[in-house]
């Protein structure tokens, strides 16, 4: 299917919907990915930090369009892509597999010479529940391993202080290490842990402890989730490197969210519902914040929908026309859908009919 699929097709004739060419001789374009060093220069210019997950290749070539710093290949991919209730289920391989894609993406080698493309945003790729933390030889071949087949630039770990001869290990061998920790979803087996954490002094103070520890054993940039705001402020201004928030707070240096619910994809199948519902009503900007069930992770509240549209219902909402275009007959259209044949070969194939 799609023979064509890799070749541009458009129906503007307007020029400025293809690529704006380098000047001859110009190597301005020819851009390296974000770095870590890039990152820490943001973080001490008070430039916020933008970090968006990607799965496939439409996320990561829109991640790449919308000019982010960073691209997650997050493990919630097993929530909004593949279906599955638990991240835990998510095996070394099918991320690798979802990463390699993604980097491609976000570096296609075509973009370079688009002066209108942002830069390439660093991929960063979590390492999954059971990837790292079973035995140090075997975390150290998981992540090296990532890091040679995916071509990233770093990878992410859930964990606290039992990471820091991991992470001293891998910067040894020049792996760059993103940290995550408050809220760390690989800990719990389904959405009914998902709490806030640091909410008390004692454990506010532990998650700072922790953020300098892994900070010391060479984490680049630590993922701050699920914590106070005023804790997440505190944390950013003592640490020298960049932090990331979900669920923390603006003081963070940057912020970072699952691309589904940034555009209000159909993340699990109740939205579906909600969908349904809203076209039924002929609503086209009906709130998909509906009721899940309990055995998936519910939204939480720091999850905000961009989109003016919901992208879920508009998906919803081709699907249903190219279903009546089908079931009406007006799909294709002979004279601008199809191919032809020569008037000869015609003649000579019904010739050649029983």
């Amino acid at each position: 299917m799609r023979a064509h699929a890799r070749v541009l097709h458009t129906t503007t004739k307007d020029a400025s919907a293809w690529p704006v060419p380098m000047k001859q001789g110009s190597t301005d374009r020819i851009l390296s990915p974000i770095t870590p060093s890039d990152l820490q220069r943001k973080r001490e210019e008070g430039t916020p930090l933008v970090c968006i997950t990607a799965f496939d290749q439409p996320t990561a070539l829109s991640v790449r369009a919308a000019g982010a710093d960073l691209c997650l290949v997050g493990d919630s991919l097993t929530n909004v892509a593949l279906g599955h209730a638990s991240t835990r289920v998510l095996s070394l391989d099918a991320m690798i597999h979802h990463a390699r894609t993604v980097r491609a993406g976000v570096q296609a080698p075509e973009l370079q010479y688009d002066a209108r493309c942002p830069r390439a945003p660093m991929v960063v790729v979590d390492m999954p529940f059971g990837a790292y933390g079973v035995s140090f030889d075997e975390s150290v071949r998981n992540v090296v391993r990532v890091i040679k087949e995916t071509q990233a630039t770093a990878v992410k770990m859930e964990g606290s202080t039992e990471l820091v001869p991991l992470i001293e290990h891998l910067t040894t061998l020049g792996v760059d290490v993103m940290g995550h920790i408050g809220l760390q979803p690989q800990r719990f087996g389904d959405a009914s842990g998902f709490r806030v954490q640091g909410a008390t002094a004692e454990s506010a103070l532990n998650i700072l402890k922790t953020a300098r520890a892994l900070e010391k054993a060479g984490c680049f940039s630590l993922v701050l989730e699920c914590i106070p705001s005023k804790v997440g402020g505190v944390i950013s201004e003592r640490l020298r490197i960049p932090t990331i928030g979900i669920g923390a707070g603006p003081q963070t240096h940057g912020q970072v969210l699952v691309c589904s619910d940034i555009m209000g994809d159909l993340a699990s199948p109740a939205h579906v519902s909600a969908v349904l519902a809203g076209l039924d009503g002929s609503d086209e900007h009906v709130s998909l914040s509906v009721p899940t069930p309990s055995s998936w992770p519910q939204p939480p509240k720091f999850v905000r929908t961009f989109a003016a549209s919901h992208i879920g219902m508009q998906r919803v909402l081709a699907l249903r026309q190219f279903a009546e275009a089908v079931r009406t007959r007006t799909f294709p259209e002979n004279a601008s859908e199809a191919y032809r044949i020569k008037t000869h070969e015609w003649e000579r194939f019904v010739a050649m009919l029983d």
